[in-house]
């Protein structure tokens, strides 16, 4: 934790969703894997397949397009840089299976006891109906949603941020956002105003930059180093 940051004067938790809340690698492996074994015959395991997307991916995000658009383009581009056979459901398929992702197993129950004494909120890089579908696992009183698909715009931009902040109606040194992402999410929360918590599941080391407010390895322990 930071000098000067008071968690009693934090009034609100916005959540990146997917990689914070939702185990977007468990769900996207799970995805993958029967495709790229069909179409490697084993040779390619399903974590070398996301290291190639996730930058394909990323690259997508501008200018503008629907993230349903964004996953079947990057699936089918992730495929064929990998020369591997892609069939036309391949990509829509990623898609649906979002629905399908798993919260990771403290998310729940964090969520909850945060919520019991602060607002919480989500701002994701995905379609509005897309993260509706996800949100219904959640089981948690969220009072603000955000997507990218309403700001018309990808994290790293702070439109999404922004539209956060106004529905809110605080000011953005009381509200803190939390998530793995150091470029697409605490970078653009940190210019703005907010506090931020890098929520660091697999140890991974800080990139450069100013460093966050707090850093906890799940959201258990964001539960509860605010619960004082």
């Amino acid at each position: 934790m930071s000098d000067g940051f008071d968690p009693s004067q934090i009034a609100a938790v916005t959540f990146d969703c997917y990689g914070t809340l939702i185990d977007w690698e468990a769900g996207i492996r799970a995805y993958v894997a029967p495709h790229v074994e069909r179409a490697s015959s084993g040779a390619l395991p399903p974590a070398a397949w996301v290291a190639r997307w996730e930058p394909i991916q990323f690259g997508l995000l501008t200018p503008y397009r629907p993230y349903r658009e964004v996953l079947a383009e990057s699936f089918e581009a992730t495929m064929r840089s990998l020369e591997l056979e892609v069939f036309a459901d391949g990509g829509p398929g990623l898609a649906r299976s979002m629905a399908e992702w798993p919260p990771f197993p403290d998310t729940v129950a964090a969520l909850r006891r945060i919520a019991r004494r602060r607002r919480i909120g989500v701002v994701s890089n995905v379609d509005d109906e897309l993260l509706a579908q996800t949100v219904g696992q959640l089981l948690a009183p969220f009072s603000v949603l955000v997507t990218a698909e309403e700001a018309q715009a990808y994290k790293p931009a702070e439109a999404p941020f922004r539209i956060a902040l106004d529905r809110l109606g605080m000011p953005p040194s009381s509200v803190l956002h939390a998530a793995f992402g150091w470029k697409y999410d605490l970078a653009p929360a940190r210019a703005l105003g907010m506090r931020t918590c890098f929520v660091n599941r697999s140890g991974a080391p800080r990139e450069g930059g100013p460093p966050p407010d707090l850093e906890v390895p799940s959201l258990a322990a964001l539960a509860a180093a605010l619960d004082v």
